[in-house]
């Protein structure tokens, strides 16, 4: 039996550490490595387009996990920094240390930490790193997909991923429903291959995004 060529192995390895949750990504509800897959390719071609890159250009910064390209990518634009420079200083720190160190004033999160407070149950987001990590991505989140803040953090601190908020929202608005049923079912334990053939939509059609609602940057 022939060994698979090493380029195979190192792509699949490379696949493998990209799908891996981040040590700050802990949450109560599980997410299968397809679902995780999928939600992948949906995060890196809503912030190609809203950012207006090619996704070959976010590829430098997804290797931890693709969730790091929102906070990145919204320090590089307000502080008028490269991204590469913005990435070289994460080298062993935070992104809310790297923001702080940066310039930007203390309530550079704004309604997004206002909206989080609102809720009695926090997120798994507890310390400031974390916590403006999660601010980003909730802001990305409602100013691509107009979704509520208040609904998106009510529904991490029940547990779910970022993962899940991607598919969740971008699904309901293509149906036109609310996201609550699907939240709903995925604490349950159900996945998303299941939440779609229940709503009879093809598997593979999650992670096509509908286009931004509103480009503020």
């Amino acid at each position: 039996m022939k060994k698979p060529p090493l380029i195979l192995l190192l792509s699949l390895s490379l696949i493998l550490l990209w799908l891996t949750p981040s040590s700050a990504e802990t949450t109560s509800v599980q997410i299968s490595l397809s679902d995780r897959g999928v939600a992948f390719s949906l995060m890196q071609r809503t912030a190609s387009s809203y950012f207006q890159l090619r996704v070959s250009e976010l590829n430098p910064y997804v290797k931890e996990s693709p969730v790091q390209i929102f906070p990145l990518f919204y320090l590089s634009i307000a502080t008028k920094t490269a991204p590469e420079l913005v990435w070289e200083k994460r080298k062993g720190k935070g992104w809310g240390k790297i923001a702080k160190e940066m310039g930007l004033p203390p309530n550079f999160h704004g309604k997004y930490m206002s909206a989080k407070n609102k809720h009695k149950k926090s997120s798994s987001a507890i310390t400031d790193d974390q916590i403006f990590e999660e601010m980003m991505i909730i802001r990305f989140l409602h100013e691509y997909f107009g979704a509520d803040p208040e609904v998106l953090f009510y529904w991490r601190a029940q547990g779910l991923t970022y993962d899940d908020l991607f598919l969740g929202i971008n699904l309901s608005l293509r149906l036109k429903i609310s996201p609550g049923e699907f939240f709903s079912l995925r604490l349950s334990g159900k996945d998303w291959r299941f939440i779609a053939n229940k709503v009879r939509v093809p598997y593979s059609s999650l992670s096509q995004p509908l286009k931004p609602v509103n480009k503020t940057i």
